[in-house]
């Protein structure tokens, strides 16, 4: 818990419990105890602090014009305790995951030694033999960004 609070960068905003890094980066070694016991009580009964529910939406420019607001994307600012707890219940669930070999060696994001570089030079590896051995390859790229513009959220 400790090693988490010490990693938190001081420039990141704070969320709707109005809680500053800068305050948990300063107290760290005396709040990781209270924020541990605090997770603990959250995972045995199975309820949140209300706080940590809500989050501040912001929208970022993407590019194009400003005055479009098609090129803004939302950015939710939550709870930074909040994102710690899901941080070390990441980091449990990952070592459960590759220690019972419960996912494909073939997955990249959010695997310990995983990334989209190592992705892309595996799939490039992998199409360089396909083509130095003579056949073709027939690639069908889906782009699902639109899609999540469309979802019915409130359902």
């Amino acid at each position: 818990m400790l090693k988490k609070l010490q990693k938190l960068k001081h420039d990141k905003s704070q969320g709707p419990d109005e809680i500053h890094l800068m305050v948990l980066l300063r107290t760290a070694e005396e709040v990781a105890k209270p924020l541990s016991i605090l997770f603990e009580a959250s995972y045995r009964q199975g309820i949140l602090p209300a706080v940590w529910k809500r989050a501040n939406t912001c929208p970022i420019f993407k590019k194009g014009s400003k005055s479009d607001v098609k090129n803004y994307r939302p950015v939710s600012l939550t709870s930074v305790p909040c994102q710690i707890m899901e941080s070390v219940i990441k980091d449990v669930m990952v070592i459960y995951i590759e220690n019972n070999s419960l996912i494909t060696k073939h997955q990249h994001g959010f695997m310990t030694a995983g990334s989209c570089l190592t992705d892309l030079l595996e799939t490039f590896e992998s199409r360089t033999r396909i083509f130095d051995a003579g056949f073709g390859i027939d690639v069908i790229y889906l782009d699902y960004r639109k899609a999540f513009d469309t979802v019915p959220h409130s359902r």
